[in-house]
């Protein structure tokens, strides 16, 4: 188990007043740093990652390597400008991030949001892609979950309007099975960095339980795609996430306003306000 861990927020939708010179955007990005090790869980949309690690005094020339949670613009954005300053990275993913991901609604244009580079040309800028579907351990203490199945009644249909672009131009559901989410076992309890929980929050942690063994859950960071949730899921997510004893949870992003009102009334001061240039510390003296 891991002693100390560092989490800081570079990319974010917001941005603390008066900002001390950070930038937002719609997309996220945290560094990891843990057991001598620094590691990158997604990139931004682009406009901010390069900007916002200079401001915070953040080096992302010794990365040890980079996470992707999935496949969708707002995660990976940042990843050419980073391989641009910082050169060959190692590179965690699921196989299906290359997807052609499309946001579509009932009369609009579909909206791509795919990763924006293709992977010839990211190759050719040092990245190393290690594609795996299943959980693995890359360091001592640092688990991705790898795909997470859909067990939970209420977060088995989450994908909505999101959609993949077949060869042919038509469309089809796009099963999100690249979320993943990254589990950091340290000496106070796991801690689950989110993505976007398009799995679902439930069937993630439930997957995090299966994976550790642990029945709590010590704190969750990140995304937690709840921003159209309705009263009725709001409900049952706060229900099911009772049992998991949460410590400390910090949602952000997707999460959307009215959600995190739901989740700081039920969580008091275990509930941590998260914007870009948060620094979240655990463990240590």
């Amino acid at each position: 188990m891991l002693s100390e861990v560092k989490i800081t927020t570079i990319c974010e939708n917001s941005v603390p007043y008066p900002g001390r010179g950070l930038l937002g955007e719609h997309g996220l990005s945290m560094l990891l740093e843990a057991g001598g090790k620094k590691i990158l869980f997604d990139t931004g949309a682009g406009l901010t990652l390069v900007q916002n690690a200079r401001t915070l005094g953040l080096d992302l020339n010794d990365l040890d390597a980079v996470v992707l949670s999935h496949g969708h613009f707002d995660h990976t954005g940042g990843l050419k400008a980073l391989l641009e300053i910082a050169g060959p990275l190692s590179i965690y993913a699921h196989p299906d991030i290359f997807g052609a991901k499309y946001h579509l609604r009932e009369g609009q244009e579909p909206r791509n949001i795919s990763l924006p580079w293709d992977r010839e040309e990211l190759e050719n800028l040092g990245a190393r892609f290690s594609l795996e579907r299943s959980s693995q351990e890359i360091y001592k203490g640092v688990v991705l979950t790898g795909e997470i199945p859909r067990t939970q009644e209420w977060e088995k249909d989450l994908k909505g309007e999101l959609v993949l672009k077949k060869s042919d131009g038509s469309f089809c559901q796009d099963p999100l099975e690249d979320d993943q989410s990254i589990i950091v076992e340290t000496s106070v309890g796991s801690i689950v960095l989110l993505g976007c929980a398009h799995a679902g929050l439930i069937n993630t942690f439930q997957h995090v339980r299966n994976l550790t063994g642990e029945q709590h859950i010590y704190a969750c960071i990140g995304g937690t795609h709840l921003i159209e949730a309705s009263e009725e899921r709001m409900e049952y997510t706060l229900k099911k996430l009772s049992p998991f004893e949460l410590e400390k949870i910090a949602p952000c992003h997707c999460t959307g306003f009215r959600a995190s009102f739901a989740l700081y009334q039920a969580f008091g001061d275990r509930f941590l306000t998260h914007s870009a240039g948060t620094v979240f510390r655990f463990g240590g003296s």
